[in-house]
């Protein structure tokens, strides 16, 4: 079974989608970056046939923490964030950027809290975006200890990445790793059982120069990774399988 851990359908021409994923086979995680973004996977996902399961995630990115932290304190809308969070069973997309984003790091932080206060609480894993920001996120992590952290598309520094490991945080790997001599030595650094594999599409094969971002290119990822690894790409496939299962069981 193929499983894209990381992806954001909302992002997708809805025409397009919905032919692609006709065709797909296997689990897509599918990451939200607001709260009309869950609401639109969570559409997606109501339309989509049996063979291919969809897993709509409740997250605020970093790059919209200004628009939504007032959110956090009005009542109504708070009520709401806590419907979709009791109904994603992971949270995503999370984090902090300070590359990319324009948002206060203020407002980053304090929209990154709020969902790793739930997280830890309630033991639900949730994936974080670290882009430039990762001793903060690592000094911020420590405080959420019950928190499962699943780190998102990791291209940052070596000894940052080996205490994340070090406290078991679960690795994406994608479309970049084939072309990257960094994500390939942090893929032989990362213990099998913390690996999983995603596309990030629709946007990140075009930005990385490539042509495809449809939900097949998951297999190509597979492929390739499982190639680097020197792995079958069934033993590959039954790996990334058990570690989903351990994040989600059935």
């Amino acid at each position: 079974m193929l499983i894209d851990f990381h992806t954001h359908l909302d992002f997708y021409n809805q025409t397009d989608l919905a032919a692609q994923l006709a065709e797909f086979s296997g689990t897509i995680i599918a990451a939200s970056v607001d709260e009309n973004s869950f609401l639109k996977n969570c559409e997606i996902a109501s339309h989509t046939p049996d063979h291919c399961h969809i897993i709509p995630t409740f997250g605020v990115h970093p790059n919209y923490a200004d628009e939504n932290v007032t959110f956090l304190d009005n009542p109504e809308t708070k009520k709401r964030f806590e419907k979709y969070l009791e109904q994603s069973p992971l949270i995503g997309e999370i984090g902090m950027d300070f590359c990319w984003s324009k948002c206060s790091v203020e407002n980053q932080e304090k929209v990154l809290r709020y969902f790793l206060e739930y997280c830890n609480k309630t033991a639900k894993p949730c994936v974080i975006h670290t882009k430039a920001a990762e001793q903060k996120i690592c000094d911020i992590l420590s405080d959420y200890p019950d928190a499962p952290a699943v780190i998102h598309w990791y291209d940052g520094p070596e000894n940052i990445y080996r205490e994340f490991l070090r406290r078991g945080y679960m690795q994406t790997f994608g479309v970049e790793t084939i072309r990257s001599e960094h994500l390939q030595k942090l893929l032989k650094m990362t213990p099998p059982e913390l690996l999983l594999a995603e596309t990030d599409n629709p946007d990140s094969e075009p930005w990385l120069g490539g042509t495809r971002n449809d939900v097949g290119l998951i297999e190509r990822v597979y492929n390739e990774i499982a190639g680097l690894l020197g792995m079958s790409r069934p033993a590959f496939e039954k790996l990334i399988e058990e570690n989903f299962n351990r994040i989600l069981p059935n």
